[in-house]
């Protein structure tokens, strides 16, 4: 089973954990990292090398972070060891709820980074606008009125 750790801002990573799990339920191999403002670098840096270690039972470890480009993400791209350990920033439930049941059937750690990605984008969407469409709808909103 390919292991995974959730690193983000405040406690993002430990709350989406829960959430998940409330989901699918208790799930093994999976650490959190929540990154605070009384942490240094090499504190983090440390903490998350000792949470891959944590949930690596040599598949690899996924970790996904919460946005690219901040602090969470940094750190774990100073982790990133090619076919060991992937970074996919950017993380939502979706994407959390298709690692945690995909990780298992999954062998190659990079394919199921690609899955749990596609994944996450497949269920971000603009909810649909209901509302009537006929002729009076139109004029009244054409006229500035409704």
């Amino acid at each position: 089973m390919i292991g995974i750790v959730l690193i983000g801002h405040e406690r993002i990573a430990s709350e989406m954990l829960a959430a998940m799990e409330h989901i699918v339920g208790k799930q093994p191999l999976i650490e959190v990292l929540d990154v605070l403002d009384s942490q240094t670098p090499d504190e983090l840096t440390r903490s998350m090398q000792a949470k891959i270690r944590a949930c690596d039972i040599g598949k690899g470890v996924l970790l996904l972070a919460d946005m690219f480009g901040g602090t969470p993400c940094n750190i774990a791209m100073g982790c990133l060891q090619a076919g060991h350990v992937e970074v996919v920033s950017g993380f939502n439930l979706p994407l959390l709820i298709k690692a945690a049941t995909l990780r298992d059937k999954q062998k190659n750690l990079a394919k199921l980074a690609e899955q749990v990605v596609e994944s996450g984008r497949l269920y971000m969407r603009i909810a649909p606008h209901l509302h009537n469409t006929g002729q009076s709808d139109k004029k009244s909103t054409e006229g500035g009125r409704r």
